[in-house]
């Protein structure tokens, strides 16, 4: 059985530089990870999908509430990377739907920089 401080989930807060968004990272047992996203969305009846299987990574989102990203640990194999950027893509999606920022070539260098500042964040975090 895991230690408690061990099982705790990690809160790493990413913000988004000019953007006056937010994203939260949290990192650790999947077990944890429902009730903790029923308290920061403010909804005991939230609960995500239910799956035969624990996931790699996760992205949730509540309209009025940053989203938030789930990983089990940090990331050391390159399917472990693979998902932490595909998290990261599915966070600036809602970035670029809150700041009403279409997704086209156009604004693919924002996109890109955006992934690479949370990646970048989250890797370079001390919680991690």
């Amino acid at each position: 059985m895991k230690k408690e401080k061990e099982s705790k989930l990690k809160e790493i807060s990413v913000h988004m530089g000019m953007f006056d968004f937010e994203v939260n990272v949290i990192v650790g047992d999947y077990s944890r990870v429902v009730k903790y996203i029923q308290w920061k969305f403010e909804d005991e009846d939230f609960n995500p999908e239910d799956s035969d299987y624990e996931p790699r990574g996760l992205c949730f989102f509540c309209k009025g509430f940053e989203p938030i990203m789930w990983i089990p640990k940090k990331p050391k194999t390159p399917r472990e990377h693979a998902t932490l950027a595909h998290e990261c893509l599915h966070v600036v999606f809602h970035l670029f739907e809150w700041a009403k920022i279409p997704v086209t070539s156009d604004t693919e260098e924002v996109a890109t920089h955006a992934m690479a500042h949370l990646i970048t964040t989250i890797l370079d975090s001390k919680q991690l």
